[in-house]
């Protein structure tokens, strides 16, 4: 009989130090933990790895650049004395590392950020700056100016520039600090309840083809959030569907004195192409889901000219609509200038992830109750992009897309913020403990709808 007291006792004692635990773990002010200092220096370590991606070079090969091998290896040692398990670097630079919870019964979820910098303005040295912001202009040099109207919610924070000569980086340098700080905050605070998590850090996102070298089939995960987005507040539940279609003109190039009735010149050819196109449908010219047609860069000669685009829309039929629309235009003028040969490669990127995220509502939802427990107010965001979520999304890993913080992408007059980049570390601290206290009720849904169900 004492025995079965003692036992009984004991019982007592454990579910109530796991009721009183669990309550603790609710009351933790997360921003609290967060070491704004450490998150800094690490942000800005990074930023000084130039890791451009080059989007031709990805075409035949992942990662395009060498360069962005390095930050993976930095990477991969710090997540190694974080304890993190299963830390590797595959063939393709993508770094995974494993943090099991030490509950039973928890979900996995996954955080990704990518290593690679667009390619679109120099992508380093970069030479960060911090300042401490009052207001006003920030003036990096003679011809790069932030504006006021763009740092209007950064006003006494410190923000993060680099010095006008190339790209910061905060595209996705941000989200690799916040993940990183989300690990250490955990490590530190083991009391914190947490769901099993997986980190992934993978390259050339900026190129669209990175995530092509990711093996979603076989990755152990129920969801993921990539760390990609703007602002703290914003979700990203939709990109665009998107083409990058590339245009070969191959005209007929004869001595100019002799070229009555024989000459085609391709250069020609293309400027005709690019007259037909709608003025009023370019991303100078649209805004919130508006698609677009860009001419993101044209080389070539009286013999042949390459054009390389980019199509955008947010509804997957008008996006089938517009590749068709050039096709059409550019057999026309192949028909016209009888002898001319044009070569039309649509080259699809990325399709809209909206929809299926929808099958699995929890992965929005829990998210936006993180968002919350920041004090924000979330919103859902369509985003004139895309991300590596958009990818994995359709590929069946539901990945939602959460604000890194940083502004004023592939240019010169990016900027972050410390205070803005430690909110966003928050939310992902929040997001994960929601997860982790809703355990009970969605592991079931898991189980019968989810990817372990498979």
């Amino acid at each position: 009989m004492k025995k079965l007291l003692a036992l009984f006792f004991a019982l007592f004692v454990f579910s109530n130090f796991q009721a009183i635990a669990q309550e603790k773990s609710k009351d933790i002010k997360m921003k609290d933990l967060i070491n704004s200092e450490r998150l800094t220096n690490n942000f800005l370590r990074y930023v000084k790895i130039d890791t451009g991606s080059d989007p031709v070079k990805a075409e035949t090969q992942i990662p395009s650049t060498e360069r962005q091998k390095e930050l993976a290896k930095v990477l991969a040692e710090e997540l190694k004395a974080l304890g993190l398990k299963n830390v590797n670097i595959n063939k393709h630079c993508i770094v995974t590392a494993d943090f099991p919870s030490s509950d039973k019964n928890m979900p996995v979820i996954a955080l990704f950020a990518h290593l690679d910098t667009s390619s679109d303005v120099a992508t380093g040295p970069v030479k960060p700056q911090i300042h401490d912001y009052k207001g006003g202009d920030i003036k990096l040099s003679e011809n790069v100016v932030i504006p006021a109207e763009d740092l209007k919610n950064e006003v006494g924070h410190h923000v993060i520039t680099s010095d006008g000569t190339t790209l910061l980086g905060s595209d996705d340098k941000s989200g690799v600090a916040e993940i990183m700080e989300t690990i250490s905050v955990l490590v530190e605070n083991p009391d914190i309840k947490r769901p099993n998590i997986k980190v992934v850090f993978t390259p050339d996102e900026e190129t669209g083809l990175g995530s092509t070298a990711f093996d979603v089939e076989h990755f152990d995960a129920d969801f993921a959030y990539t760390v990609d987005g703007g602002a703290p507040h914003e979700l990203d539940t939709e990109t665009f569907n998107a083409y990058n279609p590339e245009i070969t003109i191959i005209g007929k190039v004869v001595h100019c004195g002799y070229a009555y009735k024989k000459m085609i010149n391709s250069l020609e050819l293309a400027n005709e192409f690019m007259s037909q196109l709608p003025k009023n449908e370019t991303p100078a010219t649209t805004k919130d889901r508006q698609g677009y047609y860009y001419i993101d860069e044209v080389t070539g000669s009286g013999e042949k000219t390459v054009i390389k685009m980019l199509v955008r829309d947010f509804d997957l039929e008008n996006a089938k609509k517009r590749i068709a629309f050039l096709e059409k235009t550019l057999k026309d003028i192949e028909k016209k200038h009888n002898g001319a040969v044009i070569k039309f490669e649509p080259k699809m990127r990325y399709l809209n992830m909206k929809e299926k995220l929808n099958e699995f509502p929890e992965v929005i939802s829990y998210a936006e109750e993180g968002i919350k427990r920041s004090g924000l107010k979330p919103v859902q965001n369509s985003v004139r992009g895309g991300t590596d979520g958009s990818a994995f999304t359709l590929r069946g890993l539901l990945t939602p897309n959460l604000g890194a913080g940083g502004e004023n992408f592939h240019s010169q007059r990016e900027f972050v913020s410390v205070e803005t980049m430690a909110k966003c570390t928050e939310n992902v601290l929040n997001i994960l403990s929601v997860w982790a206290e809703r355990a009970d009720e969605v592991m079931p849904k898991i189980q019968k709808n989810g990817r372990r169900s498979r």
